[in-house]
């Protein structure tokens, strides 16, 4: 009885994954469907915060054109003082009737202009106020300035009486009266109650723009020449509650509230807020800067209730009801067919993987074998080519074949994995000395060559130390080599640059013709490593630079692999 309940428990261990691959499926169901439901919510949320992101900013864009158009009235009006030595009154008033401000610039109070009077110019300036009902100029200030309006149109009874107003007397407009003087650029001004509607019993907030007008019409290059050459400002005087209800009605219409702040957000700073407005809290809103005339306005934008939202509201609710039904007709279907259909999957599965391992390895046997048995052939070909005797042949092709079985000890040690750089410089070197003896130095991060470079290395390390035996800095007792490298930063493709350079031995002389170690070295080489092998025979000594590129950091995690189940 024992042995059977233990059989039928290690049965339901074995089968766990059938038996919970309903739930898994329902479970699985059940987030997609919640997941959908909320990708369906968010897209209609974010396709309703565009719609009003595309208002807000069309509203945006609506007070910042008007303002642009009214600062290019002023600078038309700037351009008729820069046109004539001398502009008056009938000429600023056909100017100003010309251009219709009442009726194409709706929201503008007027349009005028305020001269500065420099010592000597109050008796002129005094005659024209006079004639226009005005009787005396303010007092200059006490750094010698005297700015006074003379030029204002309309000319209905509220701006007659701001005519001969000194406003560079008043902090918030001598800031930007001065601002446009020395930047030569119309200047927006903060918030101040307008002159003209000192005596209102319910006064809006106001705003004014500034352009300057120098003598000679032109705008001089210097500050300090803006400062002495300023003639006046031709402005305008703004309403912020008739500019923006006349800018923004088309906010209102879709449903939203604004509010527009001089600078940043308080109740000081509030030029206009939408009339008849909640309290700006609650719902989608926005926060848009506009800069214009070198003063930055904030801009609140919400939602009301009565905003028009999007039809597809109900999407996510039939997605999420169609979707939990679809979950629980699959969770049954599944639970009927997952057994039968698993282990065939299962079966299969492990029947292509180990054919694909099988012809992989055969692959792999077969390619290494073919570079082995071409490397031997090369070798003895060059051997016998070039040997003066049997003796020497048999001596030369043993040490070639002696250097490429260090390499492949080294590989197959690693179960053909790959080697290290150090250990495959070390291993070549080691009959001269070892790595880092007093004649050797080796310097390097750690490296690991693919195994078909390593094979390649191993070769040229060999011939250059053979050389280096026979004619170069191991051929006397003062010699060294020295063979540091370079790798370069990140885990892609990474440059690597070895440096083999030998210092002390005998004077070195160009050789004539190109043995087979030197074929080796350059041509086979580089051509192998798909790099640069730059050989060189300066007198001091030989210097070999081989530069290529190793692969990306876990290249070789494949076959790394294969070794280890070789």
């Amino acid at each position: 009885m024992a042995t059977s309940f233990f059989e039928k428990a290690r049965a339901k261990v074995r089968n766990w994954p059938t038996l919970a691959l309903p739930g898994i499926v329902a479970a699985a169901g059940l987030v997609v469907t919640l997941a959908g439901a909320v990708i369906l919510e968010n897209g209609r949320e974010q396709r309703e915060r565009l719609r009003f992101d595309a208002v807000v900013d069309q509203a945006n864009d609506a007070v910042g054109n008007r303002l642009e158009t009214y600062i290019a009235v002023l600078r038309a009006g700037a351009g008729l003082f820069a046109a004539s030595d001398a502009v008056s009154a009938d000429e600023f008033r056909a100017f100003a009737d010309r251009i219709e401000i009442a009726r194409r610039y709706p929201g503008i109070r007027g349009i005028g202009f305020s001269a500065r009077i420099r010592p000597g110019e109050e008796a002129h300036r005094a005659a024209e106020l006079a004639a226009e009902g005005v009787p005396s100029l303010p007092p200059r200030e006490p750094d010698g300035e005297l700015h006074a309006i003379i030029y204002l149109h309309p000319l209905d009874e509220a701006n007659r009486r701001v005519l001969g107003f000194n406003m560079h007397g008043h902090p918030v407009r001598r800031e930007a009266m001065n601002r446009a003087r020395d930047t030569g650029m119309p200047a927006l001004s903060g918030k101040v109650l307008l002159a003209q509607d000192a005596e209102a019993q319910n006064p809006q907030a106001g705003f004014l723009i500034y352009e300057p007008v120098y003598r000679g019409g032109v705008t001089p290059p210097t500050i300090e020449q803006r400062r002495e050459r300023l003639e006046g400002f031709v402005y305008a005087p703004f309403r912020a509650g008739d500019l923006l209800s006349n800018v923004l009605p088309s906010a209102r219409a879709v449903g939203l509230d604004y509010a527009v702040y001089d600078g940043k957000p308080s109740e000081a700073s509030l030029l206009r807020q939408s009339p008849g407005a909640a309290p700006l809290t609650g719902g989608m809103a926005a926060m848009r800067l506009l800069r214009v005339g070198g003063r930055d306005w904030t801009i609140i934008y919400r939602a009301r209730a009565d905003h028009d939202r999007t039809s597809d509201r109900w999407l996510s609710l039939v997605f999420l009801g169609t979707g939990l039904l679809a979950t629980v007709m699959i969770s049954v279907a599944t639970w009927r067919q997952v057994s039968a259909r698993l282990a065939a999957e299962r079966e299969v599965a492990a029947r292509i993987a180990a054919e694909a391992r099988q012809r992989l390895l055969l692959d792999e046997l077969n390619h290494r074998v073919k570079n082995t048995l071409a490397t031997v052939q090369s070798i003895a070909a060059q051997s016998l080519r070039h040997g003066e005797d049997v003796a020497s042949v048999r001596a030369t092709f043993e040490a070639r074949l002696i250097a490429l079985s260090h390499a492949h000890d080294l590989l197959t040690r690693d179960n053909w994995s790959g080697a290290s750089l150090a250990e495959l410089v070390g291993q070549e070197l080691a009959p001269y000395g070892g790595a880092n003896g007093e004649r050797l130095a080796i310097a390097g991060e750690h490296v690991w060559l693919a195994p078909n470079t390593a094979v390649a290395l191993g070769m040229a390390f060999h011939e250059l130390a053979t050389n280096a035996a026979k004619y170069g800095a191991l051929s006397n007792e003062y010699g060294r080599v020295h063979v540091t490298w370079t790798v370069g930063p990140g885990a892609g493709p990474r440059p690597l640059r070895i440096v083999w350079r030998e210092i002390g031995g005998p004077p070195v002389v160009k050789p004539e013709r190109q043995g087979f170690g030197s074929r080796v070295i350059v041509g086979g080489l580089a051509h192998q490593l798909d790099g640069v092998v730059d050989l060189d025979f300066p007198p001091t000594g030989v210097v070999c630079t081989i530069a290529f590129t190793l692969p990306p950091i876990g290249a070789d995690d494949e076959m790394m692999d294969l070794g280890s189940a070789a």
